[in-house]
C-alpha cells in the first residue's frame, strides 16, 4: 500500500510541475496584451498559481520518495 501511495505522490508532483509550466506559458501570451487592470489582475493571480503548483509538487514529491524508500527498506528486512 505505501509504494501504490509514493506511485500516486509522484504522478501528482508530475502533474503539478506540468500544471506551472503551462501556466507559465499562458502568462507569457497574457503578456503579449494592451496593458489594463484585468491582464495586471491575471499576471498576479497567475503568478500566485505557478508559485502554489511548484510548492505542492515538491512537497508530493518528497512524500512519495519517502513512501518508496520507506517500502524499500521494509522489504529488504
Amino acid at each position: 500500500m505505501q509504494k501504490i501511495v509514493g506511485i500516486v505522490l509522484l504522478l501528482m508532483s508530475l502533474i503539478c510541475v506540468i500544471t506551472a509550466l503551462l501556466t507559465a506559458l499562458n502568462l507569457g501570451f497574457i503578456m503579449t496584451r494592451p496593458d489594463s487592470v484585468s491582464v495586471a489582475n491575471a499576471f498576479v493571480g497567475q503568478f500566485v498559481v505557478i508559485v502554489g503548483a511548484l510548492v505542492l509538487g515538491r512537497l508530493s514529491y518528497r512524500l512519495g520518495r519517502a513512501r518508496l524508500a520507506g517500502t524499500a527498506r521494509h522489504s529488504e528486512s
